[in-house]
């Protein structure tokens, strides 16, 4: 069974969007209300990262490279490697600007693209029929966390590299993007005061489960699944008895 057919049988909570409502504290949290801010003065959030260059001397050098992450992590080396292997002189790794955060940073703009992609096929081909916001927003983060399993071994040195203080901007930028591209597929549009939160929510989640799946041994990454719907049904609570209280103060 795919990692995408045993997450769809979980059932899906009827709270489920409002738990993701919880607003995440720290440097995601205020980037994101800057974001709110900023973005939802005078049109809804971004829709679809833009155009892809898949014939770009960088997109080619990335597709080069990444055959050499997963023996040599998110390196100079692998760089190096993938210049070579175009026939490039070594030097040629600055195609990539920065070195090993550029790598990153590149991979994630094309994964970025690659997501939206799947997203707009499965639309296209009918199967997002008759699914909720809930069920949509559970369905695009499995596939988007499914989407790492090539590289999730290595991922922990990624990690690292987005965690310097150089790159902290950017690492936020990368995952608010991914929730914001869940959220905004799942058909969730309104510019509302919820826009921020539920992203941050969202992102503290998918963050977590990413994390998570660094460390998971089990067969076709099944517990990796299973902790993000404990997480996903675990912030659905804490939106419920927020609720619950909002109700009986009025």
């Amino acid at each position: 069974m795919s990692a995408l057919r045993l997450f769809s049988s979980i059932p899906s909570s009827t709270v489920a969007r409002h738990a993701l409502t919880r607003c995440s504290r720290g440097a995601l949290g205020r980037a994101m209300t800057r974001r709110y801010v900023s973005e939802t003065s005078s049109s809804p959030p971004p829709a679809s990262p833009e155009t892809a260059k898949p014939s770009s001397p960088v997109h080619d050098m990335l597709k080069a490279t990444l055959p050499f992450v997963n023996e040599h992590g998110w390196s100079m080396d692998s760089l190096m490697l993938g210049a070579t292997s175009l026939g490039y002189p070594s030097v040629a790794h600055g195609l990539i600007a920065d070195g090993e955060s550029g790598l990153v940073d590149e991979f994630l703009k094309d994964y970025r693209h690659q997501f939206v992609a799947l997203i707009e096929d499965k639309h296209a081909s009918g199967q997002l029929e008759g699914l909720s916001i809930d069920d949509k927003v559970r369905m695009f983060t499995a596939m988007r966390i499914e989407m790492m399993q090539p590289f999730i071994k290595q991922w922990p040195d990624a990690l690292a590299v987005m965690s310097r203080p150089s790159n902290l901007a950017m690492s936020l930028k990368h995952l608010g993007d991914i929730a914001d591209d869940i959220w905004y597929y799942a058909g969730d549009r309104s510019p509302d005061m919820n826009w921020y939160s539920k992203r941050a929510s969202l992102a503290a989640v998918y963050s977590a489960t990413e994390l998570y799946m660094t460390q998971d041994v089990s067969p076709n990454y099944t517990e990796t699944y299973r902790f993000l719907t404990r997480r996903l049904d675990q912030a659905a609570l804490v939106g419920a008895s927020a609720r619950q209280r909002g109700n009986r103060v009025l």
